[in-house]
């Protein structure tokens, strides 16, 4: 028999939380241990519940079993507050799901007398129940964890409009179910739980639960329902939600800069210019020679050796090679030495180029941003002034 759960909650839905991490509400329904054996030939016939008991069974078993038991604390304390273990029916009646079924005793003790389950047992006085003496509430840890999973299939194409009582129907001719929890989510708009369509059916044992995973097809209202292991739908789930936090935080960090890199072999050291040359003029008799682009010269008035970088690598050679004698006829008295800069001229000359470059790119950037925040404060004081003058 199965059982409404009275809180928005289930054996399961922490791993779920963990695996979506969003706000999940799950809805559980549990025969953990109220279903009519089949086997047993001494059970009561499946007509001897009316539908009105097989309701008030599985949701009184449900408060007690299993699934509830571990993290319901306010019936926690209830048990452990009385000697016993005893709760008064006039506790359990307060409790949602029951009370919408109903608030008289004699009703629910009648019911629970039809049970064969042995989970539940009534007081003399048939005021009060209990959890059965002999059946102690199992340790909720990690092993536990993993067993429960192990035997609990995820199940997706409900209509978004099913009703949990709908569902139960639908599960119960499995064999054994005692677990269903009904997966839900927080709708903002509506500022409500809404089903999301899917459910996670946890069987009494793996066996029960692979036979209703390897079944062909499973059909619900002309829908057919996918399934998946719960173990490997929170796996992927899990991934999911990796690769969305990486995403996102790949678009909060900023993106590095992209590295500045200039040619090799592209730096030709000139010597022996006359002391009143000018940079341009330098520029002037190196783009004598045809074929080669200037990127950089390095040269002040005054000095009489200098560098000129070429767009391309390994183009410094090429270029001293189109001169004679590596001597670049300057005027009709003067002719400049070239050679091609050393390992060390040529790091020395890199390193202070990309500097000047970054140092540049960063100064570019920040001018920008103050050009158009300067836009943006100039219009806010243009509306303002519009506004004083309608005002006047």
């Amino acid at each position: 028999m199965a059982a409404v759960a009275e809180t928005p909650n289930a054996e399961v839905s922490a791993e779920v939380k963990e695996a979506e991490k969003v706000e999940d509400v799950v809805e559980s329904v549990a025969d953990k241990n109220g279903d009519v054996k089949k086997e047993d030939p001494e059970a009561p016939a499946a007509e001897e519940y009316s539908k009105q008991e097989r309701a008030i069974i599985r949701q009184v078993e449900y408060y007690f079993g299993d699934a509830n038991l571990h993290r319901d604390k306010f019936l926690s304390e209830q048990i452990s507050k009385n000697e016993g273990g005893w709760v008064p029916l006039s506790v359990l009646v307060t409790f949602k799901r029951l009370a919408s079924l109903t608030t008289d005793f004699d009703e629910i003790v009648n019911a629970l007398n039809k049970s064969d389950e042995g989970l539940v047992e009534i007081s003399e006085d048939k005021q009060s129940l209990r959890r059965h003496t002999e059946r102690p509430v199992p340790e909720h840890n990690e092993e536990r964890r993993k067993e429960i999973q192990e035997r609990t299939v995820y199940a997706k194409g409900f209509p978004l409009d099913a009703q949990m009582t709908e569902i139960l129907d639908f599960v119960s001719a499995y064999e054994k179910v005692v677990n269903v929890t009904m997966r839900k989510h927080y709708d903002k708009p509506t500022k409500s739980y809404k089903f999301k369509g899917s459910i996670f059916v946890t069987f009494e044992k793996k066996e029960q639960a692979k036979e209703f995973f390897e079944k062909e097809k499973i059909v619900y209202k002309e829908r057919e329902l996918l399934r998946k292991w719960q173990i490997e739908y929170l796996k992927e789930k899990q991934e999911e939600y990796q690769k969305k936090n990486e995403k996102r935080k790949n678009k909060k960090e900023p993106k590095p800069e992209p590295e500045i890199e200039l040619p090799k072999n592209a730096i030709v050291v000139f010597e022996g210019a006359p002391d009143t040359v000018t940079r341009e003029e330098i520029r002037e008799a190196f783009e004598k020679v045809k074929d080669f682009d200037i990127a950089y010269i390095e040269f002040n008035k005054g000095d009489t050796k200098g560098s000129v970088r070429l767009t391309e690598a390994d183009a410094a050679e090429k270029y001293i090679a189109k001169v004679d004698d590596a001597k670049l006829k300057f005027n009709d008295e003067v002719s400049l030495t070239l050679r091609k800069a050393t390992e060390d001229e040529e790091k020395e000359f890199l390193d202070k180029a990309i500097e000047f470059m970054k140092k540049r790119r960063d100064f570019t950037r920040g001018k920008n941003n103050k050009r158009f925040g300067r836009k943006r404060h100039g219009g806010n004081d243009n509306r303002n002034n519009n506004k004083k003058q309608r005002s006047e």
